[in-house]
């Protein structure tokens, strides 16, 4: 029985082997003896660069630390809007020494639940 199972992989380039075109940047940047992370750290702390270009070099080397974060939505219910509610504020100036105690313990209750 000819062809592959469902899911069975043949031939091809391992999973992780770069390409042809990977490997002939890699050879030539090793010819000229040029590593681009340790350029962009250069660039990155250089105080005479401009913010922009340093801020760019930072994003860039980030991206080798820490993975990207994707965005989330966040729904309600069943897909529906999340509903905000908005309380008055207190001017806690106006209160005694007794009330600011009680709502500072209310708060830390509020807190540790």
């Amino acid at each position: 029985m000819r062809g592959s199972k469902p899911g069975e992989r043949r031939g091809g380039r391992q999973i992780g082997t770069p390409n042809k075109r990977t490997l002939e940047v890699r050879e030539r940047l090793a010819e000229l003896n040029c590593d681009p992370i340790q350029g962009m750290a250069l660039i990155a702390m250089d105080p005479e660069a401009t913010l922009e270009l340093r801020g760019r070099m930072f994003a860039e080397l980030a991206a080798y630390i820490a993975p990207k974060r994707k965005a989330v939505e966040l729904s309600g219910a069943d897909g529906a809007p999340i509903s905000v509610q908005q309380h008055e504020r207190i001017d806690v100036a106006v209160l005694d020494r007794e009330q600011r105690d009680q709502l500072r313990s209310l708060l830390m209750l509020a807190r540790a639940e």
